[in-house]
């Protein structure tokens, strides 16, 4: 690694380390610290030509969250009667975890309530998959039902996007921005290999990184380039913004790039990396779910006296819901958890949910969220 400044000092709980690093000239200029000296090409790690890189159980959970979203969202004509305790039957599988990771309660003192708004959704489709079976019941204010393509509920949202845009926050992002990331220590986490005892070749700290990747890239097929495919959740929307389309950003590079670089940070034993390339991932990955958040928003105003109106504005509530675990570069998400519950009623406030929306309501939100983007992002 190279040293760019004569004393680096990192304190991690009470130990101080310091190393030596050339001098610099400048002595106004920001110390910068370690850097990566290999910068990898891809998201490939090994050691004594054995893997280091796992992260099954975030696959399988993702994996979980689709099976969920599948039975909420039957086509036209194959939607069938489900129960709550069919969907509790998919979630309780052996390597689920998937209420229990959702908004973690060892970190999140909201679990309880955001649990309770998840189950909702999930009873509230099952109370309706019936009547739903019937494709003639066509969809109005109080009454559950098909509008065009999209099956709501009487109050006029599509459940199943609502479950899916909110587990992108409370699942994937939450469990980066808040978990995983937050336990990357290199001096206590780094020096045992194969720590678990079950023939894996990784440290504690790198498996932790994987874990947080996993989040994002543990649907897609190759993961050994940035464009993520076969996910419904996080990097579904992720890998849309290449630089040209969407935000015209190229987010889905710089979060790849800040993964990547980040485990080789690890490999090389250098924090100040790795916390660089935390900043980087928590709030690239925060952008895009804002981004979306008043994209839709803004797309519903547009579109109501559509069908697709229903679907973009059920999308919108789900990136909203997500909104309380974006995490910025100062460390605090763009709108907290009793904030964004006040957008969900506003949102939800009319005598018929979605049926009573207005425009201007929409395009207020979505004002609020881009300044809140912007003052944060500046």
């Amino acid at each position: 690694m190279k040293k760019n400044n004569l004393f680096k000092t990192i304190l991690l709980s009470t130990v101080v380390i310091l190393s030596s690093c050339s001098k610099n000239s400048d002595d106004d200029v920001t110390p910068v610290g370690c850097t990566v000296e290999n910068t990898p090409m891809s998201y490939v790690f090994t050691n004594d030509g054995n893997n280091t890189v796992y992260f099954g159980g975030q696959s399988n959970r993702l994996a979980t969250a689709k099976a969920v979203y599948d039975m909420l969202n039957a086509g036209k004509g194959s939607a069938t009667a489900v129960t709550s305790a069919d969907i509790t039957a998919v979630i309780d599988n052996d390597n689920s975890k998937l209420l229990t990771k959702t908004a973690e309660a060892t970190h999140n003192p909201n679990h309880v309530h955001i649990i309770e708004q998840l189950n909702s959704i999930l009873d509230g489709y099952a109370a309706i998959s019936s009547t739903l079976a019937d494709t003639n019941i066509v969809a109005s204010a109080g009454q559950a039902g098909w509008k065009g393509s999209y099956q709501l509920d009487a109050r006029g949202w599509e459940l199943d996007q609502l479950y899916a845009k909110m587990l992108i926050g409370a699942l994937c992002l939450e469990q980066n921005a808040y978990d995983y990331l937050t336990k990357i220590n290199i001096i206590d986490e780094n020096d045992n290999r194969g720590y678990d005892g079950n023939d894996t070749y990784y440290t504690k700290a790198e498996h932790y990184w994987d874990e947080a990747f996993g989040y994002t890239y543990g649907m897609d097929g190759d993961i050994t380039v940035p464009e993520i495919s076969g996910c419904n959740f996080l990097g579904k929307y992720l890998t849309k913004h290449n630089g040209i389309d969407y935000s015209g950003s190229n987010w889905k590079q710089d979060a790849y790039d800040a993964y990547k670089l980040g485990r080789q940070a690890i490999v090389e034993n250098c924090q100040d990396e790795i916390d660089r390339q935390i900043t980087v991932i928590n709030t690239t990955l925060s952008n895009v779910v804002a981004w979306h958040a008043a994209d839709y928003l803004k797309k519903s105003a547009e579109q109501m006296g559509t069908d697709k109106f229903f679907h973009s504005v059920s999308e919108a509530w789900g990136f909203v819901m997500s909104l309380q675990f974006t995490k910025m570069a100062n460390g605090m998400p763009l709108f907290s958890h009793s904030e964004v519950n006040n957008m969900l009623t506003t949102l939800d406030a009319g005598t018929n949910g979605a049926w009573s929306l207005e425009a201007n309501t929409l395009t207020d939100m979505a004002a609020q969220i881009e300044a809140a983007m912007a003052a944060a992002n500046n």
